[in-house]
């Protein structure tokens, strides 16, 4: 399995979002966790992340959580909700994703989002679902 994990670490720091966010990664059996920097053009005008980023940082913690489990296709988004807790200007944050439970053929992820004094900014709960995409067709993840 860790080849798989790998292979998907490969694939998100290979991906053209992560030019812009520098965020480093991590997966392990429906885990994830996902470091990135807050820079200026990632701020609102109230000079807090904005929330298109937190939003990406628990989809994507979750999203690679759901595919550390599934070694042959990708997985997709079935839906994702956010709970905000509050705003943020940290330099820094942490997204974890882990595996909750699979029913009818979903995978329940959630997804938490820290800044670096380890303060709640969101949570997150995903369904996630195999889609028909094979992973070795996907560039980046070999």
């Amino acid at each position: 399995m860790q080849k798989h994990y790998d292979s998907l670490e490969k694939m998100h720091l290979k991906s053209p979002i992560n030019d812009l966010i520098k965020s480093k990664i991590n997966i392990s059996q429906g885990k994830s966790q996902i470091n990135f920097k807050n820079s200026p053009s990632m701020r609102s005008a109230l000079d807090n992340i904005h929330n298109a980023y937190i939003f990406m940082g628990l989809e994507a913690a979750a999203f690679f959580a759901a595919n550390s489990l599934i070694e042959d296709v990708l997985v997709s988004t079935k839906s994702f909700e956010i709970i905000f807790s509050k705003p943020t200007n940290s330099e820094e944050l942490i997204a974890k994703g882990i595996f909750e439970e699979k029913s009818m053929g979903n995978y329940i992820i959630s997804a938490e989002l820290f800044d670096l004094n380890e303060k709640l900014i969101a949570k997150a709960k995903g369904v996630f679902r195999r889609s028909k995409n094979l992973l070795e067709d996907i560039k980046n993840y070999q």
